[in-house]
């Protein structure tokens, strides 16, 4: 025999639970990858990178 209709709409919903719990567990781990790398890095350095001392072309141009 075949497999009984009631059970389709049980089965979509469990599917749809599992893949919400696995999309917030994705999410959660993402926020705390973020927070641990902001932490990781020290403000001066984001600063830095932002607006350089000296470049390359500034030593170049003043040979």
């Amino acid at each position: 025999m075949g497999k009984l209709l009631s059970n389709y709409g049980t089965q979509a919903k469990e599917k749809a639970r599992q893949q919400k719990q696995i999309d917030k567990a994705a999410k959660r781990m993402l926020s705390r990858r973020k927070k641990a790398f902001i932490k990781k890095i020290p403000p001066t350095a984001v600063a830095e990178k932002a607006y350089p001392l000296s470049t390359e072309d500034d030593i170049d141009n003043t040979h």
